[in-house]
């Protein structure tokens, strides 16, 4: 296995963990611009798991703190933030120019972009501390130091390996600088934004049965609602997983109320509709002890309707039910005031003919 796939593995196996276990993680995403561009030279974006806490560029010069959770003590130590922000613009910047040298580029704008971070379990224990570089879109080159012991760097396309001094060199700085540094500020971040990063709300499982023009079916399974992001949605047929080449959809979205959303969905032919077959939309989550399960079966299309349109009639029933009560009670206030009225009336008659023959 390459240093590549080692490190593919390596993530594959922290995103895993991380949608599993409710670890957290801090990341920094520079992005620093060579050429006349309306963007500043530099920009950072701070995340928090999935939120951003911070910002930073080569115009103001200062961390901008964004999170919830915002008072002057934060204000004053995200300046602090400040130093090792402007030395990640000046070392991003003659790296720039050195491998803008090296590929012989001249005039137009050229973007080194870089994400570099770190990750806790949750158990406040470190996982990894990373850095990710690529130059133009083409990758230029990482380093991860992982399970407190391991090392990894991998030159890239563009530049040179390092050699076993320079790498013993950067195994000792991010095991005793820039790990240390980055899993003190993500417990601090993570401490002022617990209320909301570490918030578990659980997904709303749907089964939605949508006809076609063609008279085919499509199956949805939609999970909405839930908090943090990390979800498993499976849709099963007869309970066997569909092949995920059958699926469309599949990429978690925000919901835009702090929320996500997920989507999977299979298209039923009419030929498959003769048949009978179980669909079972299934959902895990952090935020649940058991699995949601929802499930719709093929060819009972008249039972369904009949179960879902029964309850709507009793309502419509009492609705028209207490309707017809309320005019009847109109009703007959209006026919009681008439009668008086006319009460009164023959009274006022008959008090004006007295009146008339006494005179």
């Amino acid at each position: 296995m390459g240093k590549l796939s080692i490190f593919l593995f390596v993530l594959s196996f922290y995103t895993i963990v991380n949608a599993g276990s409710g670890s957290h993680s801090l990341w920094a995403l520079a992005t620093y611009i060579i050429g006349e561009t309306p963007f500043p030279e530099f920009t950072v974006v701070l995340m928090l798991d999935d939120v951003q806490i911070g910002y930073y560029d080569s115009n103001i010069k200062l961390s901008v703190y964004r999170g919830y959770h915002i008072t002057d003590k934060i204000n004053d130590e995200a300046q602090d933030g400040s130093d090792v922000l402007g030395t990640m613009y000046h070392h991003m910047k003659e790296r720039s120019f050195r491998l803008k040298h090296h590929l012989n580029l001249t005039e137009g704008v050229h973007v080194q972009q870089r994400i570099g971070g770190c990750e806790i379990l949750h158990n406040g224990e470190p996982a990894l501390i990373m850095t990710k570089n690529s130059f133009n879109g083409i990758f230029a080159d990482y380093a991860v130091y992982y399970n407190m012991t391991h090392f990894t760097y991998d030159s890239g396309q563009l530049l040179l390996g390092y050699n076993w001094m320079r790498q013993a060199t950067e195994r000792t700085l991010y095991a005793n600088v820039w790990l240390p540094i980055c899993i003190n500020t993500l417990k601090k971040c993570l401490n002022r934004e617990k209320n909301f990063v570490m918030r578990r709300v659980p997904p709303r499982l749907r089964l939605l049965i949508k006809k076609e023009v063609s008279g085919d079916l499509q199956v949805i399974c939609l999970a909405f609602g839930f908090y943090p992001r990390h979800i498993n949605l499976t849709l099963l047929r007869d309970g066997h997983p569909v092949a995920e080449q059958e699926l469309t959809g599949g990429e978690v979205l925000p919901s835009g109320d702090g929320t996500y959303q997920l989507r999977k969905s299979i298209y039923v032919s009419t030929e498959e509709l003769r048949e009978k077959h179980n669909y079972t939309c299934t959902a895990s989550h952090l935020s649940l002890n058991n699995k949601l399960d929802v499930s719709w079966e093929s060819g009972a299309e008249r039972v369904h309707l009949f179960i879902l349109s029964a309850p709507l009639v009793m309502a419509l029933i009492v609705i028209l039910f207490c309707i017809l009560i309320c005019l009847a009670r109109r009703i007959r206030a209006a026919s009681q005031n008439l009668q008086l009225a006319s009460v009164d009336a023959l009274e006022a008659d008959e008090r004006n003919l007295s009146s008339d023959s006494e005179i």
